[in-house]
């Protein structure tokens, strides 16, 4: 039976290292993120060795692999990618922006002052809406990529 490793190790790994550089961290030791989780250094290791391998890629890292090693040794991480932050959710996704945009647009014409610009701010809404949730994110994700 396989077993799921990304809510019970490699997430919170990941978490733990993107909030380790959003403190300020330049560089990541396994010993970092081990004391951050909580998790032992060998469980440290096989999760680094699992998010190692993303593409596109998380973070950049020494390999430390020696002849011989068991698993991939993985140290010095650094430059954390703007997918790590994605994927752990300290940045947003286009999925998540098309949501709030929708949603922003519906509380907006609810919380109007008067029925005019409730009217437009439906509309925009439906609009928005309209353009199909797929083209939606589309757009955003060009936005976010700087395209």
């Amino acid at each position: 039976m396989k077993r799921e490793t990304w809510t019970s190790r490699d997430g919170p790994v990941l978490t733990a290292i993107v909030d380790l550089a959003d403190e300020g961290r330049v560089h990541v030791s396994p010993h970092d993120v081990a004391e951050r989780t909580g998790f032992d250094l060998r469980t440290v290791e096989l999760a680094l060795a699992a998010l190692a391998s993303e593409s596109p890629p998380f973070f950049q890292f020494t390999d430390c692999t020696g002849f011989g090693d068991d698993i991939r040794t993985i140290d010095n991480i650094r430059d954390v990618s703007g997918h790590a932050r994605r994927t752990v959710g300290t940045w947003p996704t286009p999925e998540v922006l098309a949501d709030r945009l929708v949603a922003g647009l519906q509380q907006a014409a609810d919380n109007a002052e008067d029925e005019e610009e409730a009217g437009r701010l439906r509309r925009a809404g439906q609009a928005v809406s309209g353009l199909g949730r797929d083209v939606l994110v589309n757009v955003l994700g060009s936005a976010l990529g700087g395209g």
